[in-house]
């Protein structure tokens, strides 16, 4: 049994799996099975793994109807054996060392059962690390909401997570909608207990393409509104510093008038919650209002 699954959704891809790959054909250690999740792809991407063959590494090739990265993921999950998960996008690669590394550090850190996982540095591709550096330079034990919301580490890391926690926390899916912000679970393992090692190194390379999730912003996430309401519901809770808490309750208010969810959107609401998302209502409404005016009515905008 390997150690590390490498679980990569991909969607009309197939042109930029090669060089993913190519990355893992680089590793030095070959402790890992790939796994690709096809989420509805109209391109060759089936041909396209064919073609890569079994020979270096395992390659588990999953084809599903398209519903949005998380879903792939779901579906991706409850195929993995492996001990770790390891999410990487279609269009990144891996540094030679990345398995290597993560094979080692959880051999020292993984009998600390309070663990979900390790967070490294996601760079790009000239090296530079995307969002903060964290605030030690040696590796540090923490949970993800402290570290990356009330310590204020903003951006992109890479996280390789314990499998079988993961599989506990399974992404929320909305009838119709096709984005979910992977924070969301990454915030109930946090809520749950579980901590994890930040390790300030790099072994992801990214670039952010024009056609990519991140680059596609606000429309695509109010084309989502429980998915992003629930996005937003994680940063409301108690161990969220309060000026977020702020933030995200006007967020919240914002998209449920805009989406016509205010009814849904109460009823999601903890009780100790219902007083942050009052006083944010009317400050939501004008948002709202912002967002009709740049975007149209909800009703329209697909």
């Amino acid at each position: 049994m390997k150690t590390v699954a490498i679980l990569t959704p991909s969607y009309n891809r197939a042109h930029l799996l090669p060089a993913l790959y190519q990355s893992l054909l680089s590793q030095t250690s070959r402790d890992f099975t790939w796994y690709i999740v096809d989420d509805g792809s109209a391109d060759n991407t089936a041909d396209v793994v064919a073609a890569f063959g079994q020979d270096a590494f395992n390659i588990v090739y999953l084809k599903k109807p398209n519903g949005g990265k998380h879903t792939a993921l779901n579906v991706g999950l409850q195929s993995i054996a492996e001990e770790l998960t390891f999410i990487v996008d279609s269009d990144d690669v891996l540094t030679p060392d990345a398995v290597e590394t993560i094979v080692t550090d959880w051999q020292r850190y993984g009998a600390d059962a309070s663990l979900c996982g390790l967070s490294y540095y996601k760079c790009y591709m000239d090296g530079q690390v995307v969002g903060c550096p964290y605030p030690s330079a040696a590796p540090e034990k923490d949970s993800f909401v402290n570290m990356r919301v009330n310590r204020g580490v903003w951006g992109d890391n890479a996280e390789v997570w314990v499998t079988a926690i993961l599989r506990q926390h399974p992404f929320p899916e909305f009838p119709g909608e096709r984005f979910m912000s992977e924070s969301v679970v990454w915030h109930a393992m946090s809520r749950a207990g579980h901590q994890m090692i930040f390790i300030p190194r790099g072994i992801y390379l990214c670039e952010y393409r024009e056609d990519g999730l991140t680059k596609a912003g606000r429309k695509l996430r109010l084309l989502c509104p429980c998915g992003t309401m629930e996005h937003a519901l994680a940063y409301m809770t108690k161990d969220v510093k309060f000026v977020q808490r702020c933030k995200y309750a006007l967020y919240y208010a914002a998209v449920a008038v805009y989406a016509h969810k205010i009814k849904y959107g109460r009823t999601r609401l903890a009780k100790e919650l219902r007083p942050l998302y009052a006083a944010a209502f009317l400050p939501g409404v004008l948002l709202a209002c912002c967002w009709t005016a740049k975007y149209g009515r909800f009703s329209k905008l697909k």
